[in-house]
């Protein structure tokens, strides 16, 4: 019986094993050494088979290893020119992967944060992106200007405050969206946006194959969350919900992290297989 238990430890261990990753992980020396360089300047790092500029080391190594080393964006498209929309590009690490999976994809990638776009774009540039449209502009339920807290990193967001001086294009996700028959992938990552955005696009969303969906709230927005949920399963998504960001180790003690968002999700929505 011991062994038996044994040999059964070492299969679920073995089917658990993570799928060996088509791109390099940083080396400890790199990390340490990029661990160790400052936030405000722009810096490149080569890798295997491109370059990346940047500013702040920590998003550049978090992010980096989230999309290439686990691949959470990974997904299987119906053709090898698969339509693909970046909402909240940032520097441009999530199209860079897509183009790299997908050569011939026609992207469009939203970033209204200026520094931001700058390093999306100079990416774009040395990394050959062809067929990719670049749009300095945040996704919204209307086309108008916006209030927005520009801090050149991934904290960067719409105002909804309206507290802000600083204003930043903005379009109408829904209505973008009309343009395409069919879409092989949507990423949606707004800093809090997103509910009303998911609410005004229902049915364009329709069209998307693969809806990555980064949501932001609070510990007493359980109904916001609720009904999130409730609209892209209307719509014929299932989903699969993992933690993006984790700051309550004792949440019945804590209750709330003090942060603009206590709870933040990654949702993965996809079609429904009947």
């Amino acid at each position: 019986m011991f062994i038996t238990n044994i040999l059964k430890g070492i299969r679920k261990k073995l089917s658990q094993a993570k799928t060996k990753t088509r791109f390099k992980n940083f080396t400890w020396m790199q990390k340490r050494i990029l661990k160790h360089l400052d936030d405000q300047s722009v810096k490149s790092f080569a890798f295997d088979k491109f370059t990346v500029f940047y500013k702040r080391p920590y998003e550049l190594i978090k992010t980096y290893e989230e999309i290439f080393v686990d691949e959470i964006y990974r997904f299987q498209a119906k053709n090898e020119q698969p339509v693909i929309i970046d909402c909240g590009a940032n520097i441009g690490l999530s199209s860079l992967y897509f183009k790299s999976i997908y050569p011939n994809a026609t992207l469009h990638a939203f970033e209204p944060d200026a520094s931001l776009f700058q390093l999306l774009q100079q990416n774009a540039k040395v990394n050959k992106f062809e067929n990719a449209h670049l749009h300095q502009t945040a996704v919204w339920i209307e086309d108008t200007d916006l209030s927005f807290s520009s801090k050149g990193s991934e904290a960067s967001h719409i105002d909804l405050s309206n507290q802000s001086e600083h204003k930043v294009k903005a379009i109408r996700l829904a209505h973008f969206l009309t343009q395409f028959d069919q879409i092989d992938f949507l990423k949606m990552d707004i800093e809090g946006a997103e509910f009303q955005v998911v609410a005004d696009s229902l049915d364009q969303l329709k069209k998307v194959d693969h809806f990555f969906l980064e949501y932001h709230g609070k510990v007493d927005q359980t109904k916001q969350l609720y009904t999130l949920l409730q609209q892209v399963e209307s719509i014929g998504f299932s989903v699969y919900i993992k933690m993006a960001a984790d700051h309550l180790t004792s949440p019945f003690y804590q209750k709330q992290t003090g942060t603009p968002y206590d709870v933040q999700l990654n949702i993965f929505c996809y079609k429904q297989i009947h």
